[in-house]
């Protein structure tokens, strides 16, 4: 019944909305097709409403947030959406978990899930957006490393052809794509504002926190102190970046298939209980309800775990 009433819920609000922003899109429609061609109107038109149904959710989440706004147990996230590159506050990020619980417990209802079960499964739904954000932060800061060694050859070049630093700096954040160009362009901004210019590296630091980056960093604020040429100084760090760069490419060919193990290894014992749970409920419904087959639930979650953990050990190499 609880299921019936939340579907009819969702249908309705989506229902209002529709009926709501319709009749409005229908006006821009008009007004558009009496001074566009029949290819370019389609093409804004479309763009035109997409721009609008993503500015209404971002409302939305907008007005949901406000409740939560400057709570201190959501401090932590800001800097993790900084480095991810999420275009979110805390507060809104923290909303749009909750907003995941729903979807996770319908689906789980869907298979059959009952009782504690359910209730960890809805829960889900709250915990995988910080594992996508982990994931997302991770992968961009892979690519800042990846991007790195051909900034510092640019920025070189630069230099040699007579730019001044900061000219040099401006060329990375117009010429590179995501990270490493968005994250210099506010760098100069910072610093076109006031900031120094120690404080706008040192923050670009903070948001994309990567190792080879810190390097440069260093060597930077170090020849501002103490002069040098460094255009030397930044090609002789583009080698030695680049060198790592190769060795961390051919570590990940080397690990790929020991971390596929691993997924495998972690995903199939749970897969399986999913889908067994699916085709016979009452087959597998003893595993959930006497305690020898809750017994082996909880042992062989464990051992999954501790196998999964021992291979990203032993496939995790530092360079």
């Amino acid at each position: 019944m609880f299921l019936m009433l939340l579907i009819l819920f969702t249908f309705l609000f989506f229902l209002i909305f529709q009926l709501m922003y319709r009749k409005q899109s229908r006006k821009y429609e008009e007004r558009i097709k009496k001074y566009l061609p029949r290819e370019q109107e389609q093409i804004i038109v479309t763009a035109n409403l997409k721009a609008k149904n993503s500015r209404f959710e971002k409302k939305l989440i907008s007005s949901l947030a406000k409740s939560f706004q400057g709570r201190a147990f959501l401090k932590k996230w800001e800097r993790n959406l900084e480095q991810a590159g999420v275009p979110l506050k805390p507060e809104e990020f923290f909303v749009l978990r909750l907003l995941m619980i729903a979807p996770a417990f319908v689906f789980s209802f869907i298979l059959g899930f009952k009782g504690i079960l359910l209730v960890f499964a809805a829960l889900s739904g709250f915990i995988l957006p910080t594992f996508y954000l982990k994931r997302k932060k991770r992968m961009r800061l892979a690519r800042c490393a990846t991007q790195l060694p051909q900034t510092l050859s640019t920025m070189a070049t630069s230099l040699k052809a007579g730019f001044s630093f900061m000219q040099a700096m401006q060329l990375i954040g117009k010429e590179m794509s995501d990270p490493i160009g968005p994250e210099f362009k506010r760098t100069i901004k910072e610093i076109n504002y006031g900031v120094s210019v120690e404080e706008a590296l040192e923050n670009l630091l903070r948001r994309v926190p990567n190792t080879d980056l810190e390097m440069v960093v260093t060597a930077l604020l170090v020849q501002r102190t103490t002069g040098g040429n460094l255009a030397e100084i930044l090609e002789t760090m583009k080698d030695t970046i680049q060198e790592r760069v190769k060795i961390k490419e051919e570590l990940k060919a080397l690990t790929s298939q020991g971390k596929l193990s691993a997924l495998v290894i972690t995903l199939l014992p749970v897969i399986l209980a999913v889908i067994l749970n699916f085709m016979n409920p009452e087959f597998f419904q003893p595993m959930f309800s006497h305690p020898l087959g809750l017994a082996f639930l909880f042992v062989g979650g464990l051992l999954i775990v501790t196998g999964w953990l021992m291979i990203q050990k032993i496939v995790k190499v530092e360079v």
